[in-house]
């Protein structure tokens, strides 16, 4: 949110690119990185209505902020995406909301719970006192044991699949340890050509696995389409 007022844009776009709020995710290298002395003459010189529409559809609020004038400065290069932010808060947080509606489904979601509230003590692990879902707002230290033992803990809840189940459990697990595998990398101190490839691989499998838990993933604007047909039908 700090990016948001300092940069003079919506909550639901990318900092660093023009990609759209539903692109994003994709492949970065395929959207223009953001041009903010464009943003910058289009607010001063009062451009035309469709010159304000296009920019304005980019997420930006057409309006100065701190960065206008500062010719010599990359505002898109400030922005300096961090673990707990972006992956824990962001692609865990969400990723376990499909997770939680895929076990529903499967009937694993209390095997999941059982495996999760067992973990043993290790130094510097913070033993789960709880279970996933009974957590009502997650800390940084609980999402960081989260990426430790997510999918070691998913693989046991999955255990024993019947033939109809093979196939989910395999992409299920196969999503996951794609973002694990990603984590663990990102949290090298330091990198090579190698780790760095590693990394774009992990992130490219996660991208292209990611879509099967979409159907357990209730987006906002779904939830207000439920709330309105709830309302007509009590109405009714």
């Amino acid at each position: 949110m700090e990016n948001v007022a300092l940069h003079g844009m919506k909550s639901n776009v990318c900092p660093k690119c023009e990609v759209l709020p539903g692109d994003l995710g994709t492949e970065a290298n395929s959207h223009r990185a953001r041009d903010c002395p464009r943003y910058e003459r289009c607010e001063r010189e009062s451009a035309s209505d469709d010159s304000r529409t296009r920019v304005e559809t980019l997420g930006i609020h057409l309006e100065k902020n701190v960065f206008h004038g500062l010719h010599q400065v990359s505002a898109p290069g400030l922005h300096k995406p961090d673990l707990l932010h972006t992956v824990y808060l962001g692609l865990f947080k969400h990723l376990m909301h499909g997770i939680s509606g895929f076990l529903k489904k499967h009937a694993r979601l209390q095997a999941f719970d059982d495996t999760w509230k067992g973990l043993p003590p290790y130094p510097g692990f913070f033993v789960p006192q709880k279970a996933d879902r009974e957590v009502t707002q997650w800390q940084g230290k609980e999402m960081r044991n989260l990426g430790r033992c997510l999918l070691w803990v998913l693989a046991v809840a999955l255990r024993q699949p019947d033939s109809r189940q093979v196939i989910p459990f395999k992409y299920a697990l196969d999503c996951v340890r794609a973002l694990v595998d990603f984590n663990m990398m990102a949290q090298y101190r330091s990198h090579t050509p190698e780790t760095i490839a590693y990394r774009e691989e992990y992130l490219d499998r996660f991208r292209r696995t990611k879509d099967f838990f979409s159907e357990f993933r209730v987006s906002k604007r779904t939830r207000t389409k439920v709330y309105k047909y709830r309302k007509e039908l009590r109405h009714q």
